[in-house]
């Protein structure tokens, strides 16, 4: 689940918008980034650079900023990356309502050994992230499947997983998430 987090932001003056503004925003270790949604005005905004890098390496989604004395719920719409994908270049947040449900792809974590991949078995996984529809606070950091039990010619589905709350998937419930299959030698 999305955890509770109050961060506190600081929003950017005129002479902090703009490439070159943004750019000695990088380099002084802020992060520039737009806070936008539920019919309020955009505002640009700032972080601290490792302060937002501590919420993206824990996979927080949904947070509550602070900004100028008022708390809103907001989550991580978009991350823009550097060319190698190491810094935050700009992030945007989007406000939500604690009631809103919305739809959001949600990562898939794999645990375990497969015993049919030590018996010439193959895990494939075709499918590396679930459509779920839940409440904005809701939703999880990731879906955690176990693959202890797979075999050859076994598979799990997305009808498997136990969602939390009212949380549902988009998705068929036939969609194969992870399955072992037999590997076939070529013949000469």
């Amino acid at each position: 689940m999305s955890t509770s987090l109050q961060i506190e932001l600081t929003g950017r003056t005129d002479e902090e918008i703009g490439s070159l503004a943004c750019q000695r925003l990088r380099d002084s270790g802020q992060t520039p980034g737009v806070l936008y949604g539920n019919k309020d005005d955009t505002v640009s905004v700032r972080i601290d650079t490792g302060q937002l890098r501590t919420l993206i390496d824990r996979g927080i989604r949904v947070l509550d900023v602070e900004m100028d004395g008022t708390t809103q719920k907001v989550m991580f719409r978009e991350l823009q990356w550097d060319t190698f994908g190491i810094m935050v270049h700009h992030f945007d947040l989007l406000r939500i309502d604690a009631n809103q449900r919305i739809d959001i792809d949600v990562p898939i974590e794999l645990r375990g050994t497969a015993p049919g991949t030590t018996s010439g078995g193959q895990l494939e996984q075709p499918l590396h992230a679930v459509r779920i529809n839940c409440l904005a606070v809701e939703v999880p950091e990731k879906l955690t499947l176990r693959i202890n039990h797979l075999e050859i010619g076994d598979s799990i589905t997305v009808a498997e997983i136990e969602f939390e709350g009212s949380t549902e998937s988009l998705l068929e419930p036939e969609t194969v998430i992870a399955r072992v299959v037999e590997i076939r030698e070529e013949e000469e």
